[in-house]
């Protein structure tokens, strides 16, 4: 594994782990809609904190390899976690949650296992 590959592939596992996470938690709270979240105190705070810290690993990862999942790329991470980090008193739930479902697609969890079992 090239050096410059390591981080990105530590960097997507710890992804995968947060987005098992997010199903997780909806799962044991039984959420399944943004409604749901919002009146979960326990779950939407868990939810934030998943959403900022998966946002902080995708800031490491390499833009070619950012470039090699576009449907993981597009979702609004940079949004959900400025609302997440800055707006808590009046949280969106309905973009956090809309986030989290993009981020829970059979497709983008794919795309990611794929390219990180690409880069190795």
């Amino acid at each position: 594994m090239k050096q410059s590959n390591k981080l990105d592939v530590i960097c997507i596992n710890k992804i995968l782990k947060y987005i098992k996470n997010i199903n997780e938690a909806y799962d044991t709270f039984q959420i399944g809609s943004a409604d749901d979240l919002e009146k979960n105190v326990i779950c939407h705070l868990a939810i934030t904190q998943i959403i900022t810290n998966i946002y902080e690993i995708k800031l490491k990862i390499q833009d070619a390899t950012l470039a090699k999942m576009p449907l993981f790329y597009k979702i609004g991470l940079k949004a959900a976690r400025n609302i997440a980090s800055h707006d808590y008193d009046s949280l969106d739930f309905d973009i956090i949650y809309k986030r989290t479902c993009q981020l829970l697609k059979p497709e983008v969890l794919n795309e990611l296992e794929t390219i990180k079992n690409d880069i190795k």
